[in-house]
């Protein structure tokens, strides 16, 4: 894995974004005190498809179970992530077998066929990708809802005015850090989320792990 130059830019934009949510009001000044400088695991190391076929794993699961499902799609690999034509090459029964429905296991072989068949943007052709396209190309493939690019556009490409205004978790952390007594809808929270850009993508990284 190649050291990436622009580290020191990109920590010091995470301290940037955090301290521009801490000042939004004093429920946010706590939340991102008690949790700290926004630090994301982002997985530079992953091709696109890499991170999608990742996002598929996850998708509408607790994360403890998500992990364990992802942790044995690893080991049918030798621990490393697997490329396009590995994924392709293995017996579908012994990836399904890690736990994956068959709904992700076609999700995920069909994501495996589009990049092997180079219909798939790589991580340089990416870069120069706007979000909303990347949202159009990804969501066009069978089983790949606006949720799951959405992860892939945090987690992978490192976007920081991403929303996923669908996330229940979201919209429950939300409720709790301002005591609301009623339930946050998408809309509401689309309309909230205003005063978060152009981190939407931090905020939403808080309210992942508010309590």
């Amino acid at each position: 894995m190649q050291v990436n130059p622009l580290i020191g830019d990109q920590n010091s934009q995470y301290k940037e974004a955090s301290d521009f949510l801490s000042k939004i009001d004093a429920d946010w000044e706590i939340l991102v005190k008690k949790i700290g400088i926004f630090s994301p695991k982002i997985s530079h190391d992953l091709e696109p498809y890499q991170s999608l076929i990742k996002s598929v794993i996850f998708q509408q699961l607790h994360p403890k179970a998500a992990n364990a499902i992802f942790e044995r799609f690893l080991l049918i690999f030798n621990n490393e992530f697997p490329d396009d034509k590995s994924i392709l090459e293995e017996s579908s029964i012994k990836i399904k077998s890690c736990g994956l429905s068959q709904n992700k296991l076609l999700t995920i072989l069909e994501i495996a066929s589009q990049s092997a068949n180079k219909k798939l943007p790589t991580s340089l052709e990416i870069k120069n990708i706007q979000d909303d396209e990347i949202i159009k190309l990804f969501t066009a493939i069978k089983g790949i809802g606006e949720w799951t690019v959405q992860m892939l556009l945090i987690f992978n490409l490192g976007r920081l005015d991403i929303f996923p205004h669908n996330d229940l978790a979201i919209r429950k952390n939300y409720q709790k850090l301002k005591k609301l007594t009623s339930p946050v809808t998408s809309k509401e929270i689309i309309k909230i989320s205003e005063a978060w850009s152009p981190y939407r993508s931090v905020a939403s990284w808080y309210l992942w792990r508010a309590e």
